[in-house]
């Protein structure tokens, strides 16, 4: 048994440095939350944006979702919004066209594309037979979203810089709705704090959102992302084709409406999880290519060239979070158990560990590189950003605070699942709370 466990230590070894270089690089953003994004310059003029909304069956808040776009304090003449309604079988469409929004209804009832991604390409087909020039910039939302009135002229004054692809704030509409709805809210604020404010100092590009985000016509009309995780793969397309990044837009914001169960938590997640696997294995490593046929490319920007490895590296953490769910306890089970009732595992060259030393390892690993993280992460993102937020119970906001390493463990083992299954399209409860401005 001492050569299996001394096999099995360096296994373990292996994966620490595997799982370890993933997870720093992301956490690398975490030191660097103090940076300040990219401000834009008043805009010169009032260019046109098309709000796009994905629908099936949302007639209990497409209405909401709409009326929000139309009270944006944006010219009305350039502002117009879209529906897709994908095999809606309620009466979507006619809300949609009651509210003054234009309605494109798509009838496609074949199962390999009742997901988003044909919703979209089926939608920009139908919008791709109206004369060159109609769209400029779309923005796309979800049906129960609503924007903050200021939304579209922070995207304008970015599109006046010549950004192409935009990332905005997504912020949550039912953030204190419950704990579940904010450790969510709370995710999707670390995200915008720590992740996107520094990639954009830094000049790195973002990840695209499924909503909450801003293209320029051309690159959303032939639309090629067909993955669940299409917004991702968006953003990745964007960069191998096209060499594109993704900017953030951080006075742009979106009120998006959070899960409030354990059940919708784990549908959008497992759904997450199925998707990046996929994405990371087919585009994954064409990312790191690209990054090293680049590296001394003089006509690239530096922060495009680091794009592309930073791309590789946040869809590794899937499998990342895969191989550490699937190994780590394991592991650590077996050598606290082995050490308990067998004695000391004999390690050549490094020396014994008995039950004491495993245990002692285990608790400072958990308290270093779980706990710690976890609960800075979103003590810093609420009090950094807590003017923004909308925030109805603070002690729904400590506890979740408290709680929030557990939430970490729910999406780990729900990406598994995710990775493990094939998760089909599931209509998520919506909440009931609404943004007042």
């Amino acid at each position: 048994m001492d050569t299996f466990n001394t096999v099995v230590w360096w296994i373990n070894i292996a994966i620490i440095i595997i799982v370890g270089s993933v997870f720093l690089f992301q956490l690398l953003f975490m030191f660097l939350w103090f940076l300040k994004p990219r401000q834009y310059k008043k805009a010169s003029k009032y260019h046109d944006f098309t709000f796009v909304i994905r629908a099936r069956n949302e007639a209990d808040v497409i209405g909401d979702a709409i009326d929000s776009c139309y009270k944006c304090d944006y010219p009305k003449d350039k502002l117009h919004v879209v529906v897709f309604c994908h095999n809606c079988t309620d009466n979507t469409a006619e809300i949609v066209r009651a509210h003054g929004a234009k309605a494109v209804e798509i009838t496609d009832h074949d199962p390999k594309h009742q997901k988003a991604s044909y919703c979209m390409y089926l939608g920009m087909h139908e919008l791709k037979k109206e004369p060159v020039g109609t769209y400029e910039y779309f923005l796309l939302i979800d049906a129960d979203n609503q924007v903050d009135k200021n939304y579209v002229l922070a995207c304008n004054d970015a599109a006046d810089e010549g950004v192409v692809l935009g990332r905005t704030f997504e912020n949550s509409k039912n953030l204190t709705d419950n704990i579940l709805s904010c450790m969510t809210g709370l995710w999707y604020a670390r995200d915008d704090r720590f992740a996107c404010r520094a990639r954009s100092a830094l000049h790195f590009g973002c990840v695209m959102n499924g909503c909450c985000s801003m293209i320029k016509s051309e690159y959303c009309l032939d639309w090629d992302a067909m993955s669940s995780s299409d917004d991702i793969e968006f953003t990745i397309n964007r960069l191998n084709k096209d060499k594109q990044i993704v900017e953030y837009i951080d006075n742009a914001i979106l009120y998006e409406d959070q899960p409030t169960t354990m059940d919708d938590v784990f549908k959008r997640n497992t759904r997450m999880g199925n998707g990046l696997n996929k994405l990371f294995w087919t585009r994954g490593f064409t990312l790191l290519g690209n990054f090293f046929k680049n590296l001394f490319n003089p006509h690239m920007k530096l922060g495009t060239k680091f794009s592309y490895l930073d791309q590789f590296w946040n869809l590794g953490t899937i499998p990342a979070a895969f191989l550490a769910v699937a190994w780590f306890p394991l592991y650590y089970i077996y050598s606290i158990v082995w050490t308990a009732f067998k004695g000391p595992i004999s390690i050549p060259g490094l020396g014994s560990y008995t039950w004491l030393w495993f245990t002692l390892f285990v608790v400072i690993v958990v308290a270093a590189c779980y706990l710690v993280p976890f609960l800075i992460q979103p003590f810093v993102s609420y009090f950094a950003e807590r003017k923004r937020l909308v925030v109805t119970n603070k002690k729904v906001v400590f506890w979740s605070i408290v709680l929030f390493p557990s939430f970490e463990i729910i999406n780990a083992v729900a990406i598994v699942k995710g990775i493990l299954t094939k998760p089909k399209w599931a209509k998520l409860k919506r909440s009931k709370t609404k943004i007042k401005q």
